[in-house]
């Protein structure tokens, strides 16, 4: 009997350990980008975050990702931060922190960063089962023949566009079309008269914090003539390097290939 009882206490420390233990117990989020990764290898031990982070409630807001309030992170005395890049906070303060750099600009940037996650989280059974269902999705898309060329406008006023370097491109690509936006730029702040002269097949707006209330571009003069099929879609499921992006280039695929039949 006493043997058994031991049996079951063991079991039930294996299986929590298992399932619960991280190497890290208090970690701050700042790249929003990295949550939904967190969420999806179900690290609940996040305390801190920037402020347009929705998940992990209980969490502090700490600033936005461009000015993070240093002392409220202080406060939250964290073991991890989680960083867009290394200057993003002075590393002297935070020297008992392990500092991990999250700013994948592709696909397959964010399943590298997802993998180094899991093993610095201890939930490398998690982030491999994540990259599974990743590659899967993948593996669904439709072959396009006709390439159409597309532009994803990031903000109309200043008029900004993302450029070859940025995650909506390599979306845009994955998906089968053509970035039409040559610049290697993230962030191309150029005019709407050069974008009509590229006459692009596919134009994206979104819509968000950096871009709110649009003029939907069909009804802006200058793209009025041009040919050209619009899309309406949300900033925050564009403009994040996350699990949500290879959603998006299933979404773009299947649009893609309705446009090129």
């Amino acid at each position: 009997m006493k043997h058994t009882v031991l049996k079951v206490v063991f079991a039930l420390i294996v299986i929590f350990f298992t399932n619960y233990a991280f190497a890290y117990s208090r970690i701050v989020i700042l790249s929003p980008d990295a949550a939904d990764v967190l969420q999806k290898l179900n690290c609940g031990c996040v305390v801190g975050k920037t402020n347009h982070v929705e998940l992990f409630k209980n969490a502090k807001k700490v600033g936005s990702h461009l000015k993070p309030n240093i002392e409220l992170i202080m406060s939250c005395a964290p073991d991890l931060i989680i960083v867009k890049r290394k200057n993003q906070i002075p590393l002297d303060k935070f020297k008992n922190a392990k500092i991990f750099v999250y700013n994948p600009q592709t696909l397959e940037g964010i399943m590298k960063k997802i993998s180094e996650l899991g093993k610095v989280l201890l939930r490398q059974k998690e982030s491999n089962e994540l990259l599974k269902t990743l590659r899967k999705k993948l593996l669904t898309l439709k072959t396009i023949k006709h390439k159409p060329r597309v532009v994803f406008e990031v903000m109309q006023t200043p008029y900004i566009v993302a450029g070859k370097n940025s995650i909506v491109c390599d979306i845009i690509k994955k998906a089968g079309g053509i970035c039409a936006v040559k610049s290697n730029r993230y962030f191309v702040r150029t005019t709407p008269e050069i974008i009509a002269v590229l006459k692009p097949d596919i134009y994206i707006y979104e819509v968000g914090p950096m871009n709110r209330n649009p003029t939907p571009p069909q009804k802006r003069k200058l793209f009025r003539q041009l040919k050209m099929k619009v899309i309406k879609v949300k900033e925050k499921d564009f403009l994040r390097s996350d699990t949500k992006s290879f959603d998006d280039v299933k979404f773009l695929n299947r649009v893609f290939y309705e446009w090129s039949r």
